[in-house]
């Protein structure tokens, strides 16, 4: 029994140590900026981000790459020892868990680990606005609409009397 609580006692100790990973935020068809720290003995090493540690050329993008590679940028401030990997065009796979490394020569990499959140982009509701034309400057007004049974007429006046649309005023309702 006793051996049972000192394992007991062991293990909580090792993974009340562990430090949880910084999570990054980002919105669906956004962009998400990584910062990635690292020591000043890492100055002149390779870094990159990476999806899976442990595995030869599998970095989405690194220091000796060109600055950017597809949806991936990477830029190295020296003197802040801050590397920042930004993602484009987020969508919900690109959500999860990354590792930022250093590329140590002869020796195993160094890794911290990050987490990436995309969210959902929120959806905008329509607006609508209200345009109306003077009676006294002629205007030509043209507007596509959906009819209710989705058929799309058009709204054409050409002077400030003569219309062709109800009473003077067009509802037009805008899909942001």
């Amino acid at each position: 029994m006793k051996a049972i609580v000192e394992v007991t006692i062991c293990l909580i100790t090792v993974l009340g140590s562990v430090k949880s990973a910084e999570v990054f935020y980002g919105i669906e068809g956004g962009n998400v900026k990584i910062d990635c720290t690292y020591q000043h003995e890492y100055n002149e090493n390779g870094k990159y981000l990476c999806r899976t540690r442990w595995i030869p050329n599998n970095a989405l993008i690194s220091s000796g790459d060109p600055e950017t590679k597809g949806r991936f940028s990477l830029y190295d401030n020296r003197s802040t020892r801050v590397f920042t990997v930004t993602i484009t065009e987020l969508t919900q796979k690109d959500a999860g868990t990354y590792y930022c490394g250093i590329d140590i020569k002869r020796n195993v990499d160094e890794y911290t680990e990050v987490e990436v959140t995309v969210n959902k982009a929120p959806k905008t509701p329509p607006t609508t606005t209200r345009a109306t034309r003077s009676r006294t400057t002629p205007s030509t007004t043209t507007v596509k609409g959906n009819t209710d049974n989705g058929q799309t007429r058009d709204c054409t006046s050409s002077s400030p009397t003569g219309d062709a649309c109800s009473g003077g005023t067009v509802l037009v309702t805008v899909r942001i």
